[in-house]
């Protein structure tokens, strides 16, 4: 492997990004996709954003110090697109497709170009910051990309006990702002809710209004899940008061296996429903509408699956797959 530079605006505290060579299949089936049209690519193992809730992060095979960049990706995509041609790709079930390294976001948008010159769209969820150089560059295909930006909070000290190397929010919130300046279709994550601290009506309202200011009309909401691993970040990341007052939370709730995904616990199905009623309603006061996860609330009942036959239900699918957004 090779060890690849940092761009300079970024801190030294960063795992350290390395290039390797990918072996085996580049696109692969993903529970966060609504449909097989739609398939999953990683392009990198590891992320720089360190959320201390993610649970791939979690994972034993997640690596600790270092991100490594499938330098090969492109040439192995193009070869696979001739002869599987799903209707969309997820760019990245298990990383971040904009992280703060140059080399990564530069290779992203060769993957874009790559799938939009045979007819696929990409679908880029992210917590990062998109470089404007890079948006430049895609802003010709912006017909065939759907960003989704994950905010769960507006508050800065919360954002960096949560999200340590993501974008700040309001880095983010003016990237939504860009992005819809810009032609791209937008959606945003609050992702994940976090009961008794970034669900409480005085840390959404402010989110909710910095959100219609850019002219945002549509969200899709998720709580935090639990397992073993997310628990151990968690405690090692917030005070641990908070901490505890989070976990207790989900002492009553429920051990549930999600659409292709393991096991997890839940926060009881009661404060879910309050907590999205409650956030729906304030929601509405902005003009806004909010679609509930149904990975994240595997015991609600589940809307119909879409159809995928064309480009209106192809849209559908992708509202859907927003709202399967962390993993």
């Amino acid at each position: 492997m090779t060890e690849l530079p940092l761009a300079s605006a970024w801190t030294d505290s960063l795992p350290r990004l390395v290039r390797a060579s990918r072996n085996g299949p580049v696109l692969h089936e993903t529970a966060l996709a609504p449909a097989p049209q739609v398939l999953g690519l990683n392009v990198t193992r590891g992320c720089g954003h360190r959320c201390s809730f993610c649970s791939v992060r979690a994972s034993p095979q997640f690596p600790a110090n270092e991100v490594v960049l499938f330098a090969n990706t492109v040439d192995l995509l193009a070869e696979e697109l001739k002869t599987s041609r799903p209707q969309a790709v997820y760019l990245c079930p298990g990383a971040d497709p904009f992280p703060p390294y140059a080399p990564v976001q530069e290779l992203v948008a060769s993957i874009v170009e790559c799938l939009a010159a045979h007819g696929v769209e990409s679908w880029l969820m992210t917590r990062g910051e998109a470089q404007r150089g890079i948006l430049q560059r895609l802003q010709p295909l912006a017909g065939q990309i759907r960003f989704t930006v994950a905010l769960p909070t507006l508050q800065p000290a919360a954002a960096a006990l949560l999200e340590a190397e993501a974008a700040p929010p309001s880095v983010r919130l003016e990237m939504i702002g860009r992005l819809r300046e810009m032609g791209f279709s937008v959606q945003v994550a609050l992702d994940p809710l976090l009961p008794q601290w970034t669900d409480t009506p005085e840390a959404v309202e402010p989110l909710l209004a910095a959100l219609a200011a850019c002219g945002v009309q549509s969200l899709s909401a998720s709580y935090l899940f639990l397992r073993a691993g997310i628990i151990e970040s968690l405690k090692a990341a917030l005070p641990g008061d908070l901490a505890s007052a989070i976990l207790t939370a989900y002492d009553q709730g429920p051990v549930l296996t999600g659409s292709g995904l393991a096991g997890a616990r839940y926060l009881p199905r009661a404060r879910r429903q309050r907590g999205y009623a409650t956030l729906m309603a304030m929601a509405s006061r902005y003009g806004m509408s909010v679609a509930v996860s149904s990975v994240t609330n595997p015991d609600f009942t589940p809307s119909k699956p879409p159809s995928t036959a064309g480009g209106t239900s192809l849209l559908a699918a992708y509202r859907k797959a927003v709202n399967r957004s962390t993993v």
